[in-house]
This record gives C-alpha cells, structure tokens and sequence, in this order.
C-alpha cells in the first residue's frame, strides 16, 4: 500500500503552479503543450544559466536518440512528445565526461528526475556528474509501454507496419499512430503492455524535480518546486520567451485527480503482489 502523504499531497510540495504557452520571443512549432518548457529551456541557455539541454529527439520513424542541445535551433527541433524511454543517463554520463558543459537542465520522466535527484541529494562517487544539473524538469506521465509488444499488437489487430508509422502522438487517454494508416488507441485496451514498472509508479507529475509540467484538459500546467525555480520562471515570463497565468483550485483539482488516479492504480498493483 501505499504511505498516507502521497493521497496528501498527490502533486508533492511546491510552491506555485501556472499554466503556461510559448511567448513572442520564441516559435516553438511541433512542440508539445504549447511550447512553455520549450521557449524556457532557451531562456536558461540565452541568459547564460546552462549551456546545455539533455533532450530525446526523433530520428527515424519512432526511433529517438539523446541529444545535447547546445543552441536554442536545437532546443526547439528537439521539442514535442516522446512515448520511449531513451536510456538518457548512460548518454548524460559519456557526454560530461567528452564535453565540457559546466551547467545542464535535463527533462525526463519522473523515474528519471528521480534517479539525478537522488544523485544530486546522495553524491557517492568520485565520477557523479550531478553537481552540473542545474534544473531537473520533469514531464507529467501517466505510464510508457514497451514498444516491441504494442506494434506487435497494432500490426496484428490493426493491419499496421511498424515501419509504416511515421509518428505517435500521445493525448491524455489515448495513443495515436500515425502513417500510412492512422488510428487511435484509447490506454484502456493496452493497458496490458505498459511497462511493470509504470503500474507500480505512484508519481504522476515528478515530485523530485525543480519544475513539473504536463498538459490536463488542453492547458499546460506548470508545478514549481522551489523559489529559485519560480523566480526564473516569472523572469521568463517578464522578457517574453513564455506567458503565465495563476490556476484556481478548480483547475489544480484537475491536475491532482490525475495524479490521484495514478497512485491508486500503483496501490493496487502493489496489493496484488503482496
């Protein structure tokens, strides 16, 4: 089961919470939810507060690749949703130890924000490359799938190729693939294939990290950790790379209703293993 404080507080601490878009400073087309993190990862790199983003961009069909954005070009071209989960750490890793950044933001899934929180928390070894993450930014995620049993499926009920589907597009209750043929595959009836881990992940929008965001009901909602992080966001906002406004309780209870939703689904999963 799962401890009390995660029914408590569903979102984690924080201080803030926005919904955010894109501002004129930017064009973030192809980006998702409107492009907010997008345009604020180039804010951080153009005022010199990293020199570098850890990014999942699409390089053929749906196979991604990590990349070191290192330009506000490649911040954009690397924007929008990814459905893998690309082993970003082991590249973070060869990448510090072949390039000099001295300040990186990493967006990530929460697992992941969670491991480099850890590691920037616990340093343990002389080699930890945590103390040059400066912003974790965690995407809100209800779970992943993997990805060789759900395009076995949709080959075999749907008649579609693998390499026929150019792009997938993920929406808040369904997986869209598109290509030759285009269909729309509602969570529910793959449920089955999501990755164990997921089932058993309690944590929706990435309590670890210094900025979570992910999109409820069409609006990006941006969840800020700490003061630092908030500052920068409302700096941001001021020199026009995004636009941000105060949510009402109606709109966090949305948000928290997800997250709650995700922690009773691990409380179950967990259950049925004990």
């Amino acid at each position: 089961m799962m401890p009390s404080w995660y029914l408590e507080k569903p979102l984690g601490d924080y201080v803030a919470i926005y919904t955010g878009k894109s501002g004129r400073k930017i064009a973030t087309e192809g980006a998702a939810g409107g492009g907010a993190i997008t345009s604020f990862l180039c804010y951080l790199l153009d005022n010199g507060i990293i020199d570098g983003v850890v990014a999942a961009r699409k390089s053929k069909g749906l196979e991604g690749e990590i990349v070191v954005a290192r330009t506000r070009d490649d911040i954009i071209k690397s924007a929008g949703s990814r459905w893998q989960v690309l082993p970003f750490t082991l590249k973070l890793k060869e990448t510090i130890e072949n390039e000099s950044l001295r300040s990186m933001a990493i967006v990530g899934l929460p697992c992941q924000i969670n491991f480099l929180r850890q590691m920037k928390t616990f340093p343990l070894l002389e080699t930890d490359f945590s103390n040059k993450i400066s912003m974790l930014i965690s995407l809100f995620c209800f779970g992943t799938f993997a990805q060789e049993s759900v395009l076995s499926y949709v080959r075999e009920k749907y008649g579609i190729e693998p390499s026929s589907i150019e792009e997938i597009k993920i929406s808040q209750k369904a997986l869209k693939f598109i290509g030759d043929k285009e269909v729309e595959i509602k969570f529910d009836e793959i449920t089955k294939y999501m990755q164990v881990g997921c089932l058993l992940c309690p944590d929706y929008t990435g309590i670890a990290s210094d900025i979570s965001a992910g999109t409820v009901e069409d609006k990006t909602f941006i969840i800020v950790r700490n003061n630092e992080a908030n500052e920068m966001l409302k700096d941001a906002n001021k020199k026009g790379y995004i636009e941000i406004e105060n949510v009402n309780e109606i709109e966090i209870e949305r948000v928290e209703k997800k997250a709650t939703e995700k922690i009773k689904r691990a409380s179950s999963y967990i259950a049925q293993l004990l």
